[in-house]
């Protein structure tokens, strides 16, 4: 049992990391962040590809996070 734990434990550490990157990867919704980040996503020819990387990341972050929930869960039920 301690060596699940020892992999849960570390499994939830990465995770953790994990999450607060793509949380803070993920754009801002004011008009402001654009310009912190280049501009290049409110061209013409560059919005759909902003808007393709706003999917992706936003699905990144609920499968990491529903993961994340699922670990916390096994390892409480371990302990």
């Amino acid at each position: 049992m301690d060596i699940v734990q020892l992999i849960l434990g570390i499994f939830l550490v990465v995770m953790s990391i994990g999450l607060c990157v793509l949380v803070a990867l993920q754009p801002g919704k004011d008009k402001r962040s654009s310009a912190i980040s280049g501009g290049a996503a409110d061209t013409f020819f560059g919005k759909g590809k902003a808007q393709r990387r706003e999917k992706k990341l936003e699905k990144a972050t609920i499968l990491v996070s529903v993961v994340f929930f699922i670990a916390i869960v096994a390892l409480y039920c371990l302990v």
